[in-house]
């Protein structure tokens, strides 16, 4: 699936998520946090979203971010998936990150994988996030977190719990990749 095409799907995407919970634009913009004009044009496929953006209208919502880029099916009791099906999302201080949200089941928390290349970050202070809980799991690699003021250094196997909504950020500081589980509630 080329660049484009996947922009343009999540264009309909926002749209038809805003347009079933009965929203205008102007105020899904309001809940989110962005202006209705940048909502507009990323409706519209004029602009592409930011990981940042879409946390923001994910919150907006009260939904997973992983419903911008997955297909529902069928309901279902449980729900299988391979990681190589999921869509993975760059990030642009160098990583990428993978949804990992049920498709029928994405309320209360939502459980992603952070890929964070050597010297790369994840500046979630950005993003707005209205979310009180995180848990992280550091799954494998060495990871900075920056939060509230203050840094801690992870490594392999250790994990914690975080309030989401004091700046924080990610950083790989070291020269090989780690992997964070990170999951949230919504």
């Amino acid at each position: 699936m080329n660049n484009a095409f996947a922009m343009q799907n999540i264009s309909r995407k926002i749209k038809a998520l805003r347009q079933q919970q009965g929203l205008s634009q102007r105020s899904l913009a309001e809940q989110a946090g962005i202006s209705a004009a940048s909502l507009s044009q990323l409706e519209s496929g004029q602009s592409s979203p930011s990981v940042a953006t879409l946390e923001k209208l994910a919150d907006g919502l009260g939904i997973a971010v992983a419903a911008f880029f997955l297909e529902t099916g069928d309901q279902k009791d449980i729900e299988i998936f391979d990681l190589n099906d999921r869509p993975m999302v760059a990030l642009n201080q160098g990583g990428q990150f993978i949804p990992l949200t049920a498709l029928h089941h994405p309320i209360g928390f939502e459980p992603m994988l952070v890929q964070l290349d050597a010297g790369g970050s994840f500046e979630e202070g950005q993003y707005g996030i209205k979310s009180p809980h995180a848990f992280v799991w550091v799954r494998s690699g060495h990871v900075l977190l920056e939060y509230d003021n203050r840094e801690y250094h992870l490594t392999e196997m250790q994990s914690l719990y975080y309030d989401a909504r004091k700046q924080h950020n990610w950083r790989n500081t070291s020269d090989a990749p780690c992997e964070l589980l990170m999951v949230r509630s919504r």
